[in-house]
């Protein structure tokens, strides 16, 4: 047998603690990111540390590490204690360190844990497989689950009914595109009063579809306007030279205004488009509609958070889940081929259509945001003398 070495406990280094006189919060887990915005967004004053790494939203201020992982027996967690003194602790998925636990079970520091029931289960295995009768769950302060089994699976590892808290499932949010406001300003009332509809991302070989699309639209609201915002930028001259083949009016962007005489305004590539799904109300997602289209289809939540109604083909790409999500609840409408486009994109023409679509859209994109102002606020409560 080989002899047993001491491990190596990465959290016996000295901690780094964030600066500033505001109470702090130690975030644990991988999916810290998006948490950590919302408690400083709720209480600016707050400090957060992260133990481990944690992921962060693309755009937002980086969780300072305070140590590399979470303490590993009960004497460094209160040493770690000893020199951050933290209001409070938040524990996601799998991390649930019991020397920390217990620790701040001792020093009446309340313990957060987001968790569903197969990471109840795995530590409720962990506990019997050591032999612990008492194991870290019955240690915590509050457990917020997703659903009703979370819950029930909860109750059966002896958690308090009171503090176990159900906060609902969505899928995780995305952060908004940007885009130049003064762009935006601008080309606004060029697009007053037009119906205005976006071909995001489009490869070029779903171009001859969409072109069947807006020509039936043309018919029946002949002041409509087509965005192209080609998938490639090596493209835009292709698609501009069959636009103008089927004698379609075309703008560049870069060249010039959309004056109403414009029946397709095409854009140079797919950098901008968090301006055009702000300006189409309705938008197609291109590299849905025909397989090997080459890049695969962008994320759905780009233009579900920004307001458009969305019509997809029956490539998901990487995304699947997201798009089932949309429509379930009626945020998206999918067709099945290039000849069902042109009829949705004159159905989705009528402004009350749109918006209703749209509507939905938005909320199942931005249902996550919500979760996650509520596992903020939970944390928050415990510290509400200082916030």
């Amino acid at each position: 047998m080989q002899k047993r070495v001491p491990r190596s406990d990465a959290a016996a280094a000295e901690p780094v603690i964030p600066p500033g006189d505001g109470p702090l919060v130690l975030l644990c887990g991988l999916e810290t990111g998006a948490v950590a915005t919302a408690l400083r967004r709720l209480c600016p004053p707050l400090r957060v540390g992260a133990l481990g790494q944690g992921a962060v939203e693309r755009g937002a201020r980086a969780v300072p590490m305070g140590l590399p992982e979470p303490p590993g027996d009960p004497q460094a967690a209160r040493r770690l204690l000893e020199l951050t003194s933290p209001g409070a602790v938040l524990l996601s998925n799998d991390a649930l360190p019991a020397g920390l636990v217990a620790a701040c079970e001792e020093a009446a520091v309340p313990v957060t844990l987001v968790t569903d029931a197969s990471g109840l289960a795995a530590a409720a295995a962990r506990r019997v497989w050591r032999g612990g009768r008492r194991g870290p769950l019955a240690r915590l302060s509050r457990v917020l689950v997703p659903d009703a089994p979370a819950r029930e699976a909860a109750l059966r590892e002896g958690i308090a009914p009171l503090r176990v808290e159900i906060i609902g499932t969505a899928l995780p949010i995305l952060p908004p595109l940007p885009c130049n406001p003064r762009e935006l300003a601008a080309l606004r009332p060029h697009l007053r009063d037009r119906p205005v509809w976006l071909a995001a991302a489009l490869p070029l070989r779903e171009l001859t579809a969409v072109m069947a699309a807006h020509e039936g639209l043309l018919s029946a609201r002949h002041r409509a306007l087509l965005i192209i915002a080609p998938a490639r930028a090596g493209d835009a001259d292709a698609i501009a030279a069959a636009l103008a083949e089927r004698g379609l009016t075309v703008a560049r962007i870069e060249d010039a205004d959309p004056g109403p005489e414009v029946q397709v305004l095409l854009a140079e590539d797919s950098s901008e488009l968090g301006l055009w799904y702000r300006l189409a109300a309705v938008t197609y997602a291109g590299g849905t509609l025909i397989r090997g289209a080459d890049p695969a289809p962008r994320h759905p939540f780009e233009p579900a958070g920004l307001g458009t109604a969305i019509v997809h083909g029956p490539v998901m790409g990487e995304h699947p889940a997201h798009w089932q999500a949309l429509d379930r609840a009626g945020g998206a409408r999918q067709i099945h081929g290039p000849l069902a486009l042109p009829r949705v994109i004159e159905e989705l023409a009528e402004p009350d259509t749109a918006a209703r679509l749209a509507r939905a859209a938005w909320e199942v994109a931005t249902e996550g945001a919500e979760i996650t102002r509520r596992i903020a606020e939970a944390v928050l409560s415990d510290l509400q003398e200082s916030c």
